[in-house]
């Protein structure tokens, strides 16, 4: 267990006594397990021993008598956490989390754990004690990435009996009548309001409910009274249509309704008045207040000052990022320009927070962390690390990178310029330095003239012309030995994304915003079994993502069997997948050698028995012979 932590301001375990060793405590101990100790520390260090021996149930019941003789010991209680996390009992550990982080609102580790716990289930019970802590963890900076958890989360904000009963209502005919009423109960709910704020709602009823109010506000705009009582709400609102990019369906009566609304709201500027800030933010649920001409000569009061930022600065930060960011050499082939005009379109994917790493590890530590088996044990990747995204979209990932890897100078490439600059703002806010972006196409990296000792292409080669192209070029910039984290399309995990996108062909769409907007809808009524895959996971909740997910321009996807052909022909080495604990606990489970986690073959098997193994995308790690 690598995760215990001994507490800020405590005896170390290897200083449990000056009369006699640990080891001597636990016989003694075990010999005599009713000889009540005095001291809570001799009964933590004794727990602590025992769970680094796995032997968690006694650990457990130890932490507890240390707990007795001092009830506000958070370190026993986090202790008993990472162990109850450690052993699959997620809902057990976020109690205890929730109860630490009562008794220490500063036990940042105990956030993390509370972030992980949160990430592996969901709520079927109301539980409002927990609120206050998840509401904590949401506000706090560069703890966890909100969509991690969003789903988590909405499932106990669903379990809100206030909510409950207003859900129900959503299909109402009458339910403007009372709508008013219902965006007041919403936002007393100050977790919702915080995730609206944060990342898409991943959530059908929730949506369709958000739909109905954000309807009902602009087709009501001047008969509403108490505008004053809803404001906090719209401004939510606001922000969460900015976050899925105003994916929500539109009726015509609410396009008729905005023109309108934005030719009183440009009247007014041009008269020199300053329009209400209801006015400006319900125009902001519809459509990006940056588009507009005079969107920089408007100001919100101070408390819509995030407002302000994301829905109009953020992007003229960005144009003029943009102008700093070099480009290796311009796009010739029509493949990666029409990809680039994807992004350019739909920087991809959009995020707000991210979680940092305060303290970045050797790669030799994250090698043995990810359990990687390598060819050549000799290569030093304890030094200085010379690092290339291929592909980094809008920054999360390179930021990931430069905060987890020790000692690392990144340089991160992207076809997007567009998100190359929401990539670049991002990190400046962040104060992250080691980054150095560039807008180029994998084809032409030969240009750059340098070698690296990490690659990694998470989710870009299956987006080429020729995927092994782009393979090659990234193995001749990697010096021998050097690692390369890979990441490609399932074939058989992604059958349904396979059926939607010939549903599209069908149909003759094309990529316009309406013509998405209007297919999505139509899944959504519809409901086709391979629809189901679609909307239960994240993509489908924003504009770019759910683009990138089944409208992309070009895709290709792979079986285990083309992997390691393509490994052989490029002479590079399997090193392993990065799979989640559950896929690698029941893949062990049927293979249980050493080496069964390193055979592709075996992998093939167990995906063919198993075809939602890889629905998400292969990642694995290869080494340059």
């Amino acid at each position: 267990m690598n995760h215990l932590v001994e507490k800020e301001n405590m005896l170390k375990v290897e200083d449990i006594s000056k009369k006699e060793n640990s080891e001597n405590i636990i016989k003694n101990f075990q010999k005599n397990p009713l000889y009540e100790f005095t001291s809570p520390e001799d009964y933590f260090n004794i727990a602590l021993t025992l769970t680094k021996k796995n032997k968690f149930d006694e650990a457990i019941n130890i932490f507890k008598k240390a707990i007795l003789l001092k009830p506000d010991y958070v370190e026993a209680y986090f202790n008993i956490g990472v162990i109850l996390y450690s052993t699959g009992k997620y809902l057990f550990a976020i109690e205890v989390f929730n109860k630490v982080i009562s008794l220490n609102p500063n036990y940042t580790s105990a956030y993390n754990y509370l972030a992980i716990s949160i990430s592996k289930g969901s709520f079927l019970e109301t539980k409002p004690h927990l609120h206050s802590s998840i509401l904590q963890l949401l506000q706090k900076k560069n703890i966890v990435n909100p969509a991690s958890i969003a789903k988590a989360v909405i499932s106990l904000i669903k379990c809100d009996p206030v909510i409950k009963d207003i859900l129900k209502l959503k299909d109402n005919p009458n339910l403007d009548d009372s709508l008013i009423n219902i965006i007041s109960n919403l936002s007393d709910n100050k977790l919702l309001i915080e995730l609206m704020c944060l990342t898409p709602i991943i959530d059908l009823d929730l949506e369709k409910l958000l739909t109905r109010i954000r309807s009902f506000i602009l087709l009501n705009i001047d008969k509403i009274q108490n505008k004053n009582e809803i404001i906090e709400f719209q401004s939510a609102l606001a922000l969460q249509c900015f976050i899925n990019e105003f994916l929500y369906e539109e009726s015509k009566l609410e396009t008729q309704s905005l023109k309108i609304l934005e030719q009183s709201i440009e009247l007014l500027i041009s008269e020199g008045k300053k329009p209400d800030p209801f006015i400006i933010l319900c125009l902001g649920s519809y459509k990006p207040l940056y588009s507009y001409k005079w969107s920089q000569l408007i100001s919100l009061p101070g408390q819509y000052e995030k407002v302000s930022k994301t829905l109009i600065n953020d992007f003229f930060t960005e144009k003029s990022l943009s102008s700093e960011i070099p480009t290796l050499q311009e796009v010739t082939d029509k493949i990666s320009y029409d990809v680039r005009q994807q992004y350019e379109e739909n920087p991809y994917p959009k995020w707000t927070s991210i979680k940092l790493n305060p303290e970045p590890l050797p790669f030799d530590e994250i090698i043995k962390r990810f359990r990687l088996k390598l060819i050549n044990n000799k290569i030093d990747m304890s030094a200085s690390l010379n690092v290339l995204i291929a592909g980094c979209g809008t920054g999360r990932q390179s930021i990931d990178i430069a905060t987890n890897y020790k000692n690392s100078k990144i340089i991160a490439i992207d076809l997007s310029l567009r998100s190359l600059a929401y990539a670049k703002r991002k990190t400046q806010e962040l104060g992250i330095t080691n980054i150095r972006y560039m807008q180029a196409n994998i084809l032409d990296l030969g240009k750059l003239g340098q070698q690296f000792d990490i690659i990694e292409c998470g989710g870009v080669l299956h987006h080429m012309k020729n995927p092994m192209a782009g393979w090659r070029v990234l193995k001749d910039c990697l010096k021998a030995g050097g690692l390369m984290r890979i990441g490609l399309y399932s074939d058989i995990g992604r059958q349904y994304v396979v059926k939607t996108r010939s549903e599209i062909v069908q149909l003759g769409l094309d990529t316009k915003k309406s013509q998405i907007q209007a297919f999505r809808n139509n899944v959504i009524k519809l409901q086709k079994s391979h629809h189901h895959d679609l909307i239960k996971i994240s993509d489908f909740y924003d504009l770019s993502s759910f683009r990138d997910l089944v409208f992309h321009v070009q895709e290709h996807r792979f079986n285990i069997s083309q992997i390691k052909e393509c490994l052989s022909q490029l002479d590079l080495s399997f090193c392993g997948f990065m799979n989640n604990d559950e896929i690698n606990r029941r893949f062990k489970l049927e293979n249980n050698n050493n080496d069964d986690e390193y055979n592709l073959d075996k992998w093939k098997l167990f995906e063919e028995e198993n075809i939602n193994t890889f629905s998400a995308m292969y990642q694995f790690w290869c080494q340059k012979r």
